[in-house]
């Protein structure tokens, strides 16, 4: 069972776009003021204004040009792992605040989605771009792709639709990222075999029971 910390983006509000836009606003107008100042200073031989035009120029366009590339490389993170990945139905079980990407102040929302991965729960964290909970309501599916140790938000896949073991992802009792032995016991309420983490639980497929289990195995009686 594992944990995936990711930082590729979602089809919300990407803080990339704002990032590289502002950065070639800065591009143009550093060209536009400060080129236009520098050949007005040359044509009036104002030598000593043509070099603060040069140096505002170098200012404006190397600031710019540098918050560009970085939003432009974030725009374009998620790219070659919606293209390539490998994708997986998952539930939205949580939310985690991003403070590293702040909007109007706030912090984007980091969507904690569990999914299936050959048969066990896994957890990949997904940075949203987007400050607003309620875009992503707790419990409803999402389509993601995973690629090297990276994870996107596959656009438009949030629906209400059913999957496998769904009852188990959003199980609060169910930790994904605890490294634990499990047991096979009996279902107390239908009898059926099915396997359970130490000390968690799990939700019986055939009869929608909750079954928990303590450290030393033994089903626990509720």
């Amino acid at each position: 069972m594992a944990r995936m910390d990711v930082s590729a983006t979602g089809p919300g509000a990407n803080p990339g776009k704002i990032m590289f836009y502002l950065g070639m606003l800065f591009v143009v107008l550093g060209a536009l003021i400060g080129g236009g100042g520098l050949i007005a200073a040359i044509g009036t031989r104002e030598f000593g204004a043509a070099l603060f035009g040069l140096v505002f120029v170098a200012m404006f366009c190397g600031i710019g040009g540098f918050f560009a590339k970085i939003g432009y490389s974030q725009m374009h993170a998620s790219d070659d792992v919606l293209a390539e990945g490998a994708l997986y139905l998952g539930k939205i079980y949580g939310y985690e605040p991003d403070y590293r990407i702040l909007m109007n102040g706030q912090p984007c929302i980091t969507l904690v989605v569990r999914y299936l991965m050959n048969g066990e729960i896994q957890e990949a964290r997904v940075n949203t771009g987007d400050v607003n909970a309620a875009s992503y309501p707790r419990g409803a599916t999402v389509g993601i792709k995973l690629l090297a140790g990276q994870a996107a938000l596959v656009p438009g896949s949030l629906s209400d639709m059913r999957i496998e073991q769904e009852d188990d992802l959003m199980n609060p009792d169910f930790d994904p990222c605890g490294m634990q032995s499990s047991v096979g016991v009996s279902c107390p309420n239908c009898g059926a075999s099915i396997t359970v983490p130490l000390g968690m639980s799990r939700i019986c497929p055939y009869c929608d029971s909750k079954v928990s289990v303590g450290a030393d195995g033994r089903v626990i009686r509720p």
